[in-house]
């Protein structure tokens, strides 16, 4: 058994919970450890919804109430809607920033840790694969300008698509100017945060004397899972480096923590 220690500060970060596909034990098991170990914040890295209907975003919403604690993140590719074309090309993200927008913020400041989020999900592409990422270089200097980088706090982007991955998930992973934030965000933040893969993974960019490590996590509710359970990472910021603590979902809709990490901030 994995144990976390009281009194540091802990971040819960999941990913693609796409509700209107969801896993009602794994949705009541995730909020009652959130309820009886409640994080600093939530870190939500987009795929709200299946198909981005009204209904599940209000599920989503009541999700987020429950925790009773600060959630951060940014819309998905499956947050679009789907069904509704004309809400789709004329008002992709009115009903993510309508529905769940007034719980789910952008950024958050603290004391001990920065997060800002990246917008990454596009209603349309010139590619076949409309899920696929893309990075706005506009939209990288304004996050990067928002960090304070005389600040002592830990700083974390977070965004829907990996912008690097491991070498066997580099077709799912083709987020357009992926590995040119990433190189960017390497110099300014230590921790980067992604959904879209269903996996956990931390891979680590170095620039300079910094280590900025790139943590992916798998699906937190749905049945859509790839090469490993559902779960989700719990981070623990120690001074020199972060614990990534994953649990993973039993065949009774349980999470459990399953694997331990440290990962040292210093190249």
């Amino acid at each position: 058994m994995c144990h976390v220690p009281d009194g540091m500060t802990r971040l819960l970060h999941i990913a693609d919970l796409h509700f209107g596909d969801e896993s009602r034990s794994l949705v009541e098991s995730l909020a009652e450890y959130c309820q009886g170990h409640p994080p600093d914040a939530v870190i939500a890295t987009g795929d709200f919804t299946q198909a981005g209907r009204r209904r599940e975003f209000a599920q989503a919403r009541a999700f987020f109430d429950s925790l009773k604690v600060p959630i951060i993140g940014a819309p998905g590719n499956h947050d679009v809607p789907v069904y509704a074309v004309d809400h789709r090309v004329l008002t992709p993200w009115q009903r993510f920033h309508r529905l769940v927008g007034p719980v789910v913020s952008p950024r958050l400041k603290t004391d001990a840790f920065h997060v800002e989020t990246l917008h990454t999900a596009r209603r349309a592409q010139w590619r076949l694969d409309w899920s696929l990422g893309r990075v706005s270089r506009r939209d990288v200097k304004n996050l990067v300008a928002r960090f304070d980088l005389d600040d002592a706090a830990l700083r974390i982007a977070a965004c829907h698509h990996p912008l690097i991955t491991p070498d066997d998930a580099a077709g799912r992973g083709r987020t357009r100017r992926g590995p040119e934030t990433a190189s960017e965000l390497a110099r300014h933040c230590s921790l980067v945060l992604t959904g879209h893969l269903h996996r956990t993974f931390a891979l680590p960019v170095e620039a300079g004397n910094n280590t900025c490590w790139f943590v992916g996590a798998s699906t937190a509710f749905s049945g859509r899972t790839r090469i490993e359970p559902a779960g989700f990472n719990e981070l623990v910021l120690e001074r020199e480096a972060i614990r990534l603590v994953h649990h993973e979902a039993d065949a009774a809709g349980r999470f459990h923590p399953a694997r331990d990490q440290t990962l040292p901030l210093r190249a």
